[in-house]
């Protein structure tokens, strides 16, 4: 993977896609969605597991919405394509956690499915390494998304993250997708149970 001189970035949009609906809490969906992968692409090279929800989790149905799709929905897409992924010679899986799950902070529900996730990636990393899959995962710190945006007109919040962030600047997704690129990539044949942090400093300061 070239990444180019003088802060440079590859393009992240060469290549084809084909965008399948899917539910990452049912099992059937998961069986889906990766047989048409195979039917399109020929096998699975890489799962990236990036679904996620936060909310206040003030009742036992929000709580239990948090983990089924945080921590469930990544467990069932790791579960999912190692059968394929054996059948290849190997793998790359990326999975999407984020600092609440590593230094605490946010609501309960999502530190704790975070927190899974770092849990199972370290466990399939160790897992399946014979098999060369490598599992690796992500903590990103402020990403500004249609999910976190709000923060940036709430100036007391706005002002709290960016007093935590060293870098002048908050994340993008950009930022975390050439992390996810990165460690899909084959220039980390040699990286699985990592955990690459992305939050301009924040654990740092």
């Amino acid at each position: 993977m070239h990444l180019g001189g003088h802060g440079r970035r590859p393009s992240l949009t060469d290549g084809s896609a084909i965008g399948i609906l899917h539910n990452v809490v049912e099992e059937e969906d998961w069986v889906h969605v990766v047989q048409q992968t195979i039917d399109a692409h020929g096998t699975v090279n890489v799962l990236v597991n990036s679904a996620g929800v936060s909310n206040k989790e003030d009742t036992m149905a929000e709580w239990k919405r948090v983990l089924e799709i945080n921590l469930t929905g990544s467990y069932l897409g790791i579960r999912s394509v190692i059968p394929i992924m054996k059948k290849a010679g190997g793998g790359s899986i990326v999975n999407i956690a984020s600092l609440a799950g590593m230094v605490g902070g946010g609501f309960n529900g999502y530190a704790a499915s975070k927190g899974g996730i770092r849990a199972i990636s370290r466990a399939a990393a160790v897992d399946y390494a014979k098999d060369s899959i490598r599992v690796n995962s992500i903590y990103p710190g402020l990403i500004i998304t249609p999910m976190t945006e709000g923060i940036l007109h709430h100036q007391q919040l706005k002002e709290q993250f960016e007093e935590k962030t060293p870098l002048p600047r908050f994340g993008t997704p950009d930022d975390i997708a050439f992390g996810v690129l990165y460690l899909a990539s084959d220039v980390t044949s040699y990286v699985t149970g990592t955990e690459l942090v992305i939050d301009g400093g924040t654990t740092a300061s």
